[in-house]
């Protein structure tokens, strides 16, 4: 269980945006709502402190989500060698997160799968995102999904548990969709890298925990669950924890953890405000000098990592434009300081000098190559992620 003890620090960043409300007209505004992270004393799991309402964080059109897919093919061979698992069990996943791992099981016949149906089976619109699953996936919901598709031996819960408001509560509903010995495979990303690096664009609203290796360890000790194997798999930006589970019953595991470890997360996450703090009035400062002397600037990709690298330190009236080639965002502005959005053409049509990257790194050489038309024009490509290697505080 998740326990309500806090630590005595935290960092507030004040009203921050919703990062998925794009404006129509510079005379809108994205609805603004208390944004700020503390560390739980007891376990060192970091948490945003006041979630945004789940309504107000919906999307108004359809959002592509990114997530790492290099580590699949070994992660499907791993669960078809799981104890207990042949050709006829039954694979069962969350969400259109897991589709593509239920192809490759497919692929190597394993044809016995199933998927929730957001509509069907939680009542909800084609806009849902993950946001509202977690909040119509309840015991009740379970059980009726349960009901119609069969226990499943494995379930898979890719980039989810992280956005759950009611954690607890989130795990009992997942939990009740395995047959008794059956494997739950947990994915989420690994904070460690944006910890060390004091990278803000960590923080999103619909990130509701930050969990380390240590912390989801000792998360899934005390949810009562066996830990099959816990692995980190490395991406350029955040790496991810693989989890494979069972429930506990007669297997024994080790629920000892010292004061020790806690602490060291602990002083992670207190250094972690530290830096960002620190970056909240180094960076503004450094971009500011860019800008004057090599003239505008823009960021491509307009996500919620942008959003958060804006508005967390305060520059918006830094950045020119952001790039991005999403129709829906076309012509439309930033939630955060209502900066206008523009295709990628723009980079050789609007004397933009510099363009910081804000989409996830393993994009970055795709989009210069690209674009190499507009470095042999002189223009600059750099990233907003510390620990990157194209990070602007490091190149520029």
């Amino acid at each position: 269980m998740i326990n309500s003890n806090k630590s005595d620090f935290m960092i507030n960043f004040g009203l921050k945006p919703v990062s998925n409300r794009f404006l129509s007209n510079k005379n809108e505004k994205a609805p603004r709502f208390p944004l700020g992270v503390s560390v739980n004393g007891d376990t060192g799991l970091i948490s945003i402190d006041q979630p945004f309402p789940v309504e107000e964080v919906k999307p108004r059109f359809q959002i592509s989500c990114f997530e790492p897919e290099d580590h699949l093919n070994d992660l499907v061979e791993r669960l078809i060698n799981l104890p207990g698992i042949d050709n006829n069990s039954s694979i069962g996943a969350y969400s259109f997160k897991d589709d593509s791992s239920i192809d490759r099981l497919n692929n190597r016949g394993y044809k016995n799968t199933w998927r929730i149906d957001p509509e069907l089976d939680l009542s909800l619109d084609e806009l849902s995102n993950i946001e509202t699953y977690q909040q119509e996936f309840t015991i009740q919901k379970s059980i009726e999904i349960k009901k119609k598709y069969g226990p499943a031996d494995i379930m898979l819960v890719r980039h989810v548990v992280e956005h759950a408001y009611n954690i607890d509560k989130f795990i009992d509903a997942i939990r009740l969709l395995i047959k008794p010995n059956g494997y739950i495979v947990w994915e989420l990303p690994s904070c460690e890298k944006p910890l060390k690096n004091g990278d803000c664009t960590m923080i999103w609203e619909e990130h509701i925990y930050y969990f380390t290796e240590f912390t989801f360890r000792q998360f899934l000790i005390n949810q009562n669950f066996y830990i099959n194997s816990l692995s980190i798999i490395t991406y350029p930006m955040e790496d991810c924890i693989v989890a494979i589970t069972q429930e506990l019953d007669n297997k024994k595991t080790d629920t000892t953890v010292s004061r020790k470890d806690i602490h060291i997360e602990i002083e992670r996450a207190k250094k972690y405000i530290e830096r960002v703090q620190k970056n909240i009035k180094v960076i503004p400062n450094k971009l500011s000098n860019i800008k004057k002397k090599s003239g505008k600037i823009a960021i491509f990709g307009g996500g919620h990592a942008t959003v958060a690298f804006i508005s967390i330190l305060g520059i918006e009236n830094i950045i020119d434009f952001i790039i991005d080639d999403n129709p829906n965002k076309i012509s439309k502005n930033l939630p955060a300081g209502n900066i206008p959005i523009i295709a990628s053409s723009a980079l050789y049509e609007k004397d933009i000098k510099i363009c910081l990257l804000g989409t996830n790194p393993q994009s970055h050489p795709k989009i210069i190559d690209k674009h190499k038309d507009y470095v042999n024009m002189g223009g600059v490509f750099a990233s907003i992620f510390p620990g990157t290697e194209m990070y602007f505080g490091d190149v520029l």
